[in-house]
C-alpha cells in the first residue's frame, strides 16, 4: 500500500474478550481492533460494508430480523464463512485508505496489576501501541489530525473522561503525532457503521485466538494483508 501523508482519520475501536482481574491458567485473550480510516474514503467504505453485509444477512430471516429491529448485526452472529464473504469484497473493492491495528492481550502472561483495573489497562494498551508500533509500521505518516471513535458499551463510564487526555500528555506534548489535538469520541454502534464493521473484525480475531476456528483462521490470514505492518501488536506485560 503507497503511503499516505498529511491525512485525517478516523479510527473505529472496538473490543472482544475482557481484561479478567482473576488469574487463569488457561490462554485467555482480550483483542483491540482499530479500523483506521482516510477521512475521505469512509463514506465508501460505508457503502461496501453496508453492501455486502445485506447480501449476507439477507440469505437467513433471524439475521435480517436482527439488523432490521436492531440497526446493526454483531460480528459473533455470522460463522467465519459468512464474513469471510463480506471481507474478501470489501479487500477487493477498497484497495487504499484504509489500515487494520489489532491489539492482542492474553491475560495469563500479565500481572494482576495490570489487570486490576480494566479501564486505565486498555487506555494504555492504546497508547502502547500507538507509540511502538503504529508510529514505526503504519502507512500513515505526518497526520494531520486523528479522531478515536470507541464503541460505548464496552468501556467503563469513567473511563471515557481519561483517554483523550492521556493520549494528547504522552503522545503529542512533548513528541509529535499529529499536526492537531487526539480527539476521542464514545458511541453507540448502531450509529456508526464502520463500528459495526470494526466488530466483525474484532470478533474474527477472537475466535481465532481464543477459540481457535480454523475458519477464522482464514479471515486472519486475509485481513493481515491490511494490518499495520502485516501482523497483530501482541502486548505482554510479564509477571
Amino acid at each position: 500500500m503507497a503511503i499516505s501523508e498529511g491525512k485525517d482519520l478516523t479510527v473505529f475501536v472496538d473490543e472482544s474478550g475482557i481484561i479478567a482481574k482473576q488469574y487463569s491458567d488457561k490462554d485467555d485473550y482480550f483483542i483491540i481492533s482499530l479500523l483506521c480510516v482516510e477521512n475521505e474514503k469512509i463514506p465508501f467504505l460505508k457503502k461496501m460494508f453496508t453492501k455486502y453485509r445485506l447480501q449476507v444477512v439477507k440469505r437467513k430471516a433471524e439475521l435480517l430480523k436482527e439488523l432490521t429491529v436492531n440497526k446493526e448485526v454483531k460480528g459473533s452472529s455470522l460463522s467465519e464463512s459468512e464474513k469471510n464473504t463480506i471481507y474478501s469484497k470489501i479487500l477487493d473493492k477498497c484497495t487504499d485508505g484504509f489500515e487494520l491495528s489489532i491489539i492482542v492481550l492474553n491475560n495469563n502472561t500479565t500481572t494482576q496489576k495490570f489487570r486490576s483495573n480494566s479501564s486505565r489497562s486498555f487506555n494504555y494498551l492504546i497508547k502502547e501501541y500507538l507509540e511502538i508500533y503504529f508510529k514505526r509500521h503504519s502507512c500513515f505518516k505526518n497526520i494531520n489530525s486523528i479522531n478515536f471513535i470507541i464503541d460505548e458499551r464496552n468501556v467503563a463510564t469513567g473511563a471515557k473522561f481519561t483517554l483523550e487526555e492521556y493520549l494528547n500528555t504522552e503522545l503529542n506534548l512533548t513528541e509529535h503525532f499529529c499536526n492537531n489535538d487526539i480527539k476521542v469520541h464514545y458511541a453507540d454502534s448502531k450509529k456508526y457503521i464502520l463500528l459495526q464493521m470494526t466488530d466483525f473484525i474484532s470478533n474474527t480475531y477472537f475466535r481465532y485466538y481464543q477459540k481457535k476456528d480454523n475458519k477464522a483462521e482464514d479471515n486472519i490470514n486475509l485481513l493481515n494483508n491490511r494490518a499495520c505492518n502485516k501482523k497483530v501488536f501482541f502486548f505482554k506485560n510479564k509477571k
